[in-house]
């Protein structure tokens, strides 16, 4: 099932940002749960995921088309969403070590 564009970026807005005052270290650090200084693609996918959470009201990881805040809106499962942050991240990975290094992660999406 194709997902809605517009819902994506919904999402990729949602997502947590840098607070004023906080640092980039900070931020980094936030999204890197097991503190090695990287970011795995699970870590990715759980930090870029938090909207989604935040959306699927049930907790049945779907957003149902009245979950979302988008006219028109496709159904969107966790898992497609999660296909296209897997996606993302082979783009940021720019070593292609299978990581996401701090100026990875920070960089803009491309």
């Amino acid at each position: 099932m194709k997902t809605n564009a517009a819902l994506l970026s919904l999402l990729f807005l949602a997502m947590p940002a840098i607070s004023p005052g906080q640092s980039r270290d900070a931020y980094f650090g936030d999204a890197d749960l097991d503190r090695d200084g990287r970011l795995s693609l699970p870590e990715f996918q759980d930090w870029m995921s938090y909207a989604f959470r935040q959306m699927d009201a049930n907790r049945d990881g779907v957003l149902a088309p009245e979950e979302q805040h988008v006219p028109n809106a496709k159904r969107l499962t966790l898992a497609e969403l999660n296909a296209r942050q897997a996606e993302q991240f082979r783009r940021q990975d720019k070593n292609r070590d299978g990581f996401l290094s701090q100026q990875e992660f920070l960089a803009p999406p491309g």
